[in-house]
């Protein structure tokens, strides 16, 4: 047997390992009803969340930390967690895997607490906008694409050219029918069609309605005589994420009442038809006015006296406001922005600039580390971060550890997002890890000037600080 066999087979074991440990920790497959993950995160939809131990929990080899959030029982195990999300669907739970006939019965209780609601909203912008995001940077890095060689920036090629055409087309295929995608999206989420949800976005963008756009009447619905709103709603998330909650009640209760012998058919249709003039005249408007509501609320807080410090503190706080939860609604608000307008001043600005603070807090620890072990984890921490922009590893493997490294990542963001808010540093893409300076390539030179020296600024910082004040002796060596 090959040293390389054996190595995939120990990796494979200690996954296995990790779902078994993790499984029994939370109760087993009888208190899970489901489990799904995301880059990072195992999240677990608990039958009695009362069980989990957190701090045993956080004892298994492999397991990172653990957070209860958005009505989630979420164990991190960093960038294996789907090797081992498969492991627990071949132990029985999960969407690919056997679950026990009673735990799909399980009602779902929920109280209407201040509290409850707000996670609930902040676990459907999670679940909603978060699938997006490779969507919206890949068309971003295709608009970044035709701007660098275009004459906004390198002058290597005209405007009307071929690749300018093919990028800006490209760009379009992800922002524009943005509604569609948030529509299917959002619809997964709350346990809905996610192709009725798809169709209602589209509803949103079929050409003969949006032709009615900037009418002077609008349309009749149904011989109403109220004239409908009409807003432009191509490359937009908000209308749309206020219209699935809404769908999603409607086919529950559609489904509920109506005969198996001909829901199939009539279930979906009735819904939609009920639906349409909801979303038409009120969800979707109300959205619309919503969305440009954020819009001027981003910009006057930009254009304030006091803006530059708001960008500042964002930047200085955002890992903090990652391990929260708590920057998920900020973000996703951020993204349907983003979406809406193009480009970003203030929120995904800032939390791009302070990319590389993080890596080099990551750096600073890793060098000054004695001790083997924590070593080679740090060096593996780092490079998570650095080159692919995903910072759970680091942030439960060292911030939360060690403590004492919190302040390069504060003076770090800190330093890097005054520098980007005093020079009007402008966000065009949404890029993480080591391709984060392409975010500023979209206008002009001196503004992807301005954002590359914000993150060095942000890098020297941290690591300085990091370097002088992050670890104590004992840390270093393993002995803490």
């Amino acid at each position: 047997m090959s040293l390389e066999t054996k190595g995939k087979e120990r990796i494979m074991a200690d996954n296995k390992q990790i779902a078994t440990d993790v499984l029994a920790a939370v109760g087993g497959k009888e208190n899970v009803s489901k489990v799904i993950h995301c880059m990072t995160r195992l999240r677990f939809n608990l039958v009695d969340d009362t069980i989990p131990n957190d701090d045993e929990v956080k004892a298994i080899k492999g397991v990172l930390g653990i957070a209860r959030q958005g009505g989630m029982y979420q164990v991190i195990i960093g960038t294996t967690v789907p090797e081992v999300y498969d492991e627990l669907t071949q132990l029985g739970v999960g969407g690919g895997g056997s679950i026990d006939e009673k735990l799909d019965d399980v009602p779902e209780k929920f109280e209407w607490t201040p509290k409850n609601v707000f996670d609930a909203v902040l676990n459907y912008l999670s679940g909603s906008v978060v699938p997006l995001v490779p969507v919206l940077m890949t068309a971003g890095l295709f608009k970044t694409l035709g701007a660098v060689f275009g004459p906004t920036f390198l002058n290597l090629v005209p405007a009307d050219s071929p690749l300018v055409f093919l990028c800006d087309m490209m760009y379009n295929a992800g922002f524009y029918f943005m509604p569609i995608l948030a529509g299917f999206t959002a619809s997964q989420k709350l346990g809905a069609n996610p192709y009725l949800g798809a169709m209602l976005g589209a509803a949103l963008l079929e050409p003969s309605f949006a032709a009615f756009v900037g009418g002077e009447t609008g349309l009749s619905f149904f011989g109403a005589q109220v004239p409908m709103p009409l807003f432009g709603y191509g490359q937009t998330l908000i209308p749309i994420l206020l219209c699935i909650p809404v769908f999603a009640f409607l086919e529950k209760k559609i489904n509920g009442f109506m005969p198996a012998a001909v829901r199939t058919v009539f279930g979906p249709f009735l819904t939609v038809l009920l639906m349409i003039p909801l979303e038409l005249y009120i969800l979707a408007p109300l959205g619309s006015l919503l969305g440009t509501g954020v819009a001027n609320l981003f910009e006057l807080i930009g254009n304030s006296p006091l803006g530059f410090l708001a960008i500042a503190v964002f930047a200085a706080t955002y890992p903090m406001l990652v391990l929260t939860g708590m920057h998920i609604g900020i973000m996703g608000i951020a993204i349907a922005n983003f979406g809406n307008v193009g480009s970003d001043a203030m929120f995904l600005m800032a939390s791009t600039v302070q990319n590389f603070t993080a890596s080099a807090v990551g750096l600073a620890v890793a060098l000054k580390m004695k001790d083997p072990e924590n070593k080679s984890l740090c060096w593996g921490y780092f490079m998570t971060q650095f080159f692919g922009g995903v910072g759970e590893p680091l942030l439960y493997g060292v911030f939360l550890r060690y403590k004492r490294p919190w302040i390069g990542t504060l003076c770090g963001g800190a330093a890097a997002g005054l520098y980007a808010a005093l020079t009007h540093v402008t966000l065009y893409t949404m890029a993480s890890g080591i391709f984060s300076p392409l975010a500023f390539a979209g206008d002009s030179q001196g503004n992807f000037i301005n954002g590359c020296i914000a993150m060095a600024i942000g890098f020297a910082v941290a690591f300085v600080t990091t370097w002088l004040f992050g670890l104590t002796k004992e840390q270093a060596e393993g002995k803490e």
